[in-house]
């Protein structure tokens, strides 16, 4: 018997969104469909340029339209679709419910206001206390975090910190207001492993609770550290998705298996260069019929290179969109 799911606290649904660019229409998520359950740390993981980042800034409407453009699906919250929800509701919904930690944190503090100014604005954008108070709870969480010499840093401006004093600013303003769901967009990179197993730290507490994550990152080590579930992104689709243990035991997509391949391992005796994966990703304004990773694949078939193959559910309950894929499961099972 299979454990009782936990309660789902986000769905999005056939989501597809994309750029106008002179060259065409690039699209980047392509009919994307997943939830999040509450207290559950949902990996989402892929090569740079598969549309993961792309993703998470549709489900807050924070890419800019345009040239972004959202074609369809929907994004469920709290029995609301984000994607109709007026920008004024919206914005109560960021920050207070969806916090998300931005990969590059030096985009997303403004260089024109001090750290503690803008934390503080992050707290009375939703709650009803004095600048007093708001500053002072922003102060909290820098020491939280672990900030040194916090309150000169409420004092200074972004430009005057370093990379990792400003993603643990990031951590902070996302982590104070209590959200029910963070998306954190590969929130440990350029830092030092010191660092970014102290981001770790401060996330992992959250899983069981009433917070969910959304850690979207192409490190699978980190994965296996401290996902619950794993979905697997590839040119602006999902091809694997299903509980850690299961996805790393018995990988059914090749692109998972590669992926995998490519983890570096301390033990094992093994020397000289990590595999990597030939060629590269197809281009997103002229996408192949078939398969989108058909063209780098060892496995593949007349039929991956003529019809794009759908996420079907194996014997062990993980999902593979792939043709070589689904024949072995069902010969093993």
């Amino acid at each position: 018997m299979r454990p009782r799911m936990a309660e789902s606290l986000l769905q999005v649904e056939n989501l597809r969104a994309g750029f106008e660019t002179p060259a065409g229409f690039v699209r980047a998520v392509d009919d994307v469909s997943f939830e999040v359950r509450r207290g559950e740390v949902l990996g989402l993981v892929g090569e740079s340029g598969c549309g993961k980042s792309a993703t998470a800034l549709t489900l807050l409407r924070l890419l800019p339209r345009p040239p972004a453009v959202i074609e369809g699906g929907r994004v469920m919250f709290r029995g609301q679709d984000l994607l109709t929800l007026p920008i004024e509701e919206l914005r109560n919904v960021r920050g207070a419910h969806i916090g998300m930690i931005f990969q590059e944190p030096m985009t997303a503090l403004s260089p024109l206001h001090r750290i503690g100014d803008q934390l503080a604005e992050a707290v009375l954008l939703h709650r009803k206390v004095s600048f007093q108070e708001a500053w002072a709870l922003g102060l909290d969480w820098l020491r939280r975090v672990q900030m040194p010499d916090a309150e000169q840093r409420m004092k200074d401006y972004p430009h005057q910190l370093s990379g990792g004093m400003r993603q643990r600013v990031m951590l902070a303003m996302t982590m104070m207001m209590g959200p029910e769901l963070i998306i954190a967009d590969e929130p440990t990179t350029a830092l030092d492993v010191t660092l970014q197993a102290q981001i770790f730290e401060w996330l992992l507490p959250l899983r069981g609770g009433d917070t969910s994550v959304l850690l979207i990152t192409h490190d699978m080590g980190v994965v296996w550290e401290v996902c619950d579930r794993v979905q697997v992104m590839y040119a602006g689709r999902l091809v694997e998705r299903g509980r850690r243990e299961e996805l790393f035991e018995r990988p059914a997509h090749p692109y998972t298996r590669a992926l995998l391949a490519a983890m570096p391992r301390l033990h094992g005796g093994g020397k000289g260069r990590l595999p990597d994966i030939p060629g590269q990703l197809p281009n997103l304004i002229d996408l192949p019929a078939g398969c989108r990773f058909a063209p780098r694949c060892p496995l593949a078939r007349p039929i991956c290179r003529a019809r794009m193959p759908e996420l079907r559910e194996l014997p062990d309950g993980h999902e593979v969109a792939c043709w070589d894929g689904i024949r072995e499961q069902a010969e093993d099972a």
